[in-house]
């Protein structure tokens, strides 16, 4: 996305983050997805056809064949734990919203297996545009103007986004209202959203699947060990509200994640601490809208530096994003623009601000310390 799009839709906010906006209009972006239509990608790699393309893993006996799957926006303030449906999900992405605090969105392919999945929250623009190339559902509480704007360009309050109005895809805790505000009270799970999804006749036929989110190793082969270097701990940092620890566990494989100095449980998991089989920690300009709230992620800078963990390994890496509707490719340090070779397995991504590189840390070190400058 080019920087005019960006400072149309940054004109466009006009006071608090879930009204409308009254005025302005956004340009139609180029080139225009149809309503039904997959965006061009750039992938590079052959594409399997047997695999979930969000986890690199087998489809398995029930795998939703033609269906979309969905994005769950998922509240991340201290008040809003424990949350539930974490563990279930097979990509989760998190980044800074606004006044420091971190927002979740969780990815599920199989939208109808979902269990208990919240606190659900409002949209926000730089979770939509790392969910438009996944080609999902997307489920949310209201959102901020930038965001809707983006949902109503690329067609998707048009039976995609199923939006706080369709009042029986959710439901409220009765029990952790008596003592929360209602914010983080709001869940749904595969029930009652495949329910709405029939009732609303939203658009959930998929056209076709939608492309690998990585270039992930076919899972019948050795999984690759990284080649920067050991990773037992990583410690990111998104600002002085949010910071999260991952610790690798040997037995799981997977990074299990602290954060507000306690683990992150998964309430529709018995309590089980989340992890992931991979974490991505990826840099970019992270500037504010006009509002003085809001965070603007630059997506729009096209690229940035990054660092990939898996198996208790770290490699430096860089992400590329065109567009919008792109996907968020994961190629390698040295500029060659080739998609790196991804673990299949469950994903972690964070996107961090470049003013918090120096805060970063593995096993204890900078990543000035590990490997020299993050450019």
């Amino acid at each position: 996305m080019k920087r005019t799009l960006a400072a149309a839709l940054a004109a466009c906010i006009c006071g608090g983050a879930l009204c409308a906006c009254g005025a302005g209009t956004v340009p139609e972006p180029s080139p225009s997805p149809a309503p039904d239509a997959a965006p061009e990608t750039l992938v590079t790699y052959e594409v399997p056809g047997d695999i979930n393309p969000y986890t690199g893993l087998p489809r398995g006996e029930n795998y939703p064949e033609g269906t979309r799957g969905v994005a769950v926006m998922i509240n991340n303030v201290r008040a809003a734990w424990p949350q539930s449906g974490l563990n279930s999900a097979d990509l989760v992405y998190e980044m800074v919203t606004e006044s420091g605090i971190t927002r979740l969105m969780a990815v599920y392919r199989n939208y109808a297996a979902m269990p208990t999945v919240g606190p659900i929250r409002s949209a926000r623009d730089q979770h939509v545009q790392l969910m438009l190339p996944l080609q999902c559902l997307y489920a949310h509480i209201g959102g901020s103007n930038v965001a809707m704007e983006y949902l109503e360009r690329y067609k998707y309050t048009d039976r995609k986004s199923i939006d706080g109005k369709y009042k029986n895809f959710y439901w409220i805790d009765a029990e952790r209202r008596k003592t929360k505000g209602q914010e983080h009270c709001v869940y749904t799970n595969g029930e009652a959203f495949a329910a709405a999804v029939e009732q609303y006749a939203l658009q959930s036929a998929a056209v076709n699947e939608p492309p690998p989110v990585f270039d992930f190793v076919r899972y019948s082969e050795p999984r690759r060990e990284l080649a920067g270097g050991s990773a037992a701990e990583v410690y990111l940092r998104f600002s002085s509200y949010a910071d999260s620890t991952f610790v690798y566990d040997e037995s799981s494989g997977r990074y299990l994640k602290f954060q507000y100095d306690q683990p992150q449980v998964d309430m529709a998991d018995e309590g089980r601490q989340y992890g992931a089989d991979n974490v991505f920690l990826l840099f970019a300009t992270i500037e504010k809208y006009p509002d003085g709230v809001l965070a603007n992620v630059r997506f729009d800078e096209g690229q940035g530096a990054g660092v990939y963990f898996n198996g208790g390994r770290y490699e430096r890496v860089r992400w590329i994003k065109e567009d919008p509707a792109s996907p968020l490719r994961i190629v390698d340090n040295e500029g060659h623009e080739l998609d790196i070779k991804v673990n299949p397995g469950t994903s972690y991504v964070a996107v961090v601000g470049t003013e918090q590189i120096d805060n970063c840390r593995i096993d204890g070190q900078t990543l000035e310390q590990a490997f020299g400058d993050v450019k």
